[in-house]
């Protein structure tokens, strides 16, 4: 029988904020996704009450907003004050029409509402710059008897929000992207925005752009370079990656290569852990070279399989529908696999995004004017958000002599993927069986089990969650068998599925 030992001396510690989600203003996103003030369910602000709750039963507390590529010709004073007077605009991230009357006030109401208590903002630094930030800043945390900071409290708002986090502009590596930037000049204006930033507010954290992707020729040069001229000033590093099953490797162009097989597909959540380990890598040499005594953080804040909207592109109209996907089983299996590399590099990856919330490659969808309901990847961020708490530590592991598998692309792959978390009362195995056939292998706890129970998710791997079978994949409680008060254990995995076991202690 395969065996998973645990080494308890090595460990390290992981929070709430860790798992979060992004809202950017591309497609249906906002409008009709999470705001929509003609819906059965709209609060008095407009906001949707079912996808609220939602969110609320979700448990993500860490939100960036609102970019993403719509960021880099963002006018962020668009959005405030009297709705009937802001400007309509041109997105030309996602050629639309942007009406704002979902702007940075309502944002911050609907957070308070989803019971999300740390927001990300990202600031225009491509066709904007320090400024602007300030600007920005000074409005959004200001506590003095200033412009911005007077104009935020007219606008019925007196109490300054407080934001912690900031990111540095998005992507502006990315040929695709409005104002894109050489490393050297980025480096620059990143350095010198966020050593300004901090001198107007001491308490924030900034988060310098890495490489949009590993795919890029730039990558890695590009995040060395940048840390290379922002270190001293920037305290997060950002990592942005999508796999998609059957494009071709630049995600902006739908160019279709052949699919990959099964085990190739599952076990794509590798290039995870390896970029994760480059940009730490990269991130370290550069602390020895400035002999520094700070550890660049990774915020790993974009991330998720990928697929092509459903729904026809309509450019310039209000809200182009650019986005709308289902997610079926393998793709479920495979995004569990993803949020497992980013577990268990936690004591390196301290936020990270899943991209999007609502209606983009979602966790949430939504019919306009209708029903809500969720993407089976959905119930695989709540099982692990549900875990995690003050006291929660990742758990080093091996798995010794468990069934491997090689492909063309990838050798030697684990059929059972997972992470132990202890949560101060109970550990909890979280696994990926990428195997047809069920996997059992032996635990030995350092602590007696009491009891516990287990939950997975199972089904065919085409099956997916639609309007008409919302519930298709969900979480669901299993039978398992628990030796009460023993520290052996055994775990039965069904075959292709998403697992929590729980040992309590």
């Amino acid at each position: 029988m395969a065996k998973l030992n645990l080494y308890n001396e090595q460990r390290f510690d992981v929070r709430p904020r860790m798992f979060g989600s992004f809202l950017e203003h591309m497609g249906t996103v906002i409008y009709t996704g999470i705001y929509e003030p003609g819906h059965p369910s709209a609060t008095p602000e407009g906001f949707r009450g079912d996808v609220l709750q939602l969110v609320r039963d979700l448990g993500v507390k860490t939100l960036r907003y609102p970019g993403g590529n719509y960021t880099s010709s963002y006018h962020w004073e668009d959005t405030i004050g009297d709705k009937t007077t802001r400007p309509k605009r041109m997105n030309i991230a996602w050629q639309s029409l942007e009406t704002n009357q979902f702007g940075l006030d309502e944002f911050f109401q609907w957070i308070q509402q989803a019971k999300v208590d740390n927001p990300i903002l990202t600031v225009n630094l491509g066709t904007r710059g320090i400024d602007d930030a300030l600007h920005e800043l000074e409005y959004v945390n200001g506590k003095y008897d200033t412009d911005w900071a007077n104009l935020r409290r007219q606008n019925g708002h007196a109490a300054p929000y407080g934001v912690k986090y900031w990111c540095l502009g998005n992507e502006l590596d990315g040929p695709w992207q409005v104002a894109s930037k050489t490393p050297e000049e980025y480096g620059l204006l990143a350095n010198e925005t966020a050593k300004a930033m901090k001198l107007m507010d001491p308490d924030i954290e900034t988060i310098l752009v890495g490489s949009s992707t590993p795919r890029l020729d730039t990558y890695p040069s590009w995040d060395f370079k940048v840390l290379m001229a922002a270190y001293d000033n920037v305290d997060y590093i950002a990592m942005h990656d999508y796999i998609d099953r059957d494009q071709s490797e630049n995600l902006d162009q739908e160019s279709l290569r052949a699919s990959d097989d099964l085990p190739t597909y599952l076990a794509r959540s590798l290039e995870f852990d390896k970029q994760i380990e480059e940009v730490e890598t990269i991130a370290d040499a550069v602390k020895a070279l400035k002999h520094s005594d700070k550890t660049m953080k990774i915020s790993f804040d974009e991330w998720n399989v990928h697929h092509f909207s459903q729904k026809k592109s309509q450019p310039w109209s209000e809200h182009n529908p650019v986005d709308w996907c289902y997610f079926n089983l393998a793709d479920t299996l495979l995004f569990g696999s993803m949020a497992l590399a980013i577990l268990r590099h936690g004591d390196r990856v301290k936020l990270s995004c899943q991209a999007l919330l609502v209606n983009t490659i979602p966790l949430i969808l939504t019919d306009e004017g209708g029903n809500a309901w969720a993407n089976p990847t959905y119930y695989v961020l709540q099982s692990i958000l549900r875990n995690l708490s003050g006291t929660s530590s990742v758990v080093k592991t091996a798995m010794v002599d468990g069934k491997r598998y090689s492909t063309e692309r990838y050798q030697n792959v684990s059929s059972v993927d997972q992470v132990v978390m202890d949560t101060g009362s109970a550990f909890v195995v979280f696994a990926v069986n990428r195997e047809n056939e069920s996997q059992t292998f032996s635990i030995d706890f350092p602590n007696v089990i009491k009891d516990g129970h287990m939950e997975h998710i199972v089904g065919k791997l085409e099956d997916m969650n639609t309007r008409e079978h919302p519930e298709t994949l969900t979480l669901q409680s299993c039978e398992t068998t628990i030796n009460s008060g023993s520290s052996s254990q055994n775990v039965t995995l069904s075959g292709y599925s998403w697992n929590v076991v729980t040992f309590n202690y």
